[in-house]
């Protein structure tokens, strides 16, 4: 009985030694299968990160450019108002002179 026992227990630890070595065989496998996938992933990020510092920067670039022009179209702006205000206060004394004279 004893050893029928110790047959028993054998026959358990090869069992459990294959299928050990085959699951480690199965994850090694595994493990070669998705390395080339796991670089084509990082060096699809790094395209992608490469983009976004780009785009990135256009944007900052465009920010800044309509930002002057924006600046540039505001001081035209004030200018042309000073200007009419100067000709409609020299129009108006004009007017005033000439009403002025007619009186």
């Amino acid at each position: 009985e004893i050893n029928m026992t110790i047959k028993a227990y054998q026959t358990l630890y090869s069992s459990s030694v294959a299928f050990g070595t085959r699951k480690a065989i199965i994850a090694d496998q595994g493990k070669e299968d998705t390395e080339p996938v796991i670089r084509q992933l990082e060096e699809e990020k790094r395209a992608l990160e490469k983009q976004v510092n780009e785009l990135k920067s256009q944007c900052e670039f465009i920010e800044k450019r309509e930002q002057e022009r924006r600046s540039v179209d505001d001081k035209k702006r004030q200018e042309e108002v000073q200007f009419l205000k100067r000709t409609n206060q020299q129009l108006k004394q004009q007017l005033d002179g000439i009403t002025a004279n007619k009186k």
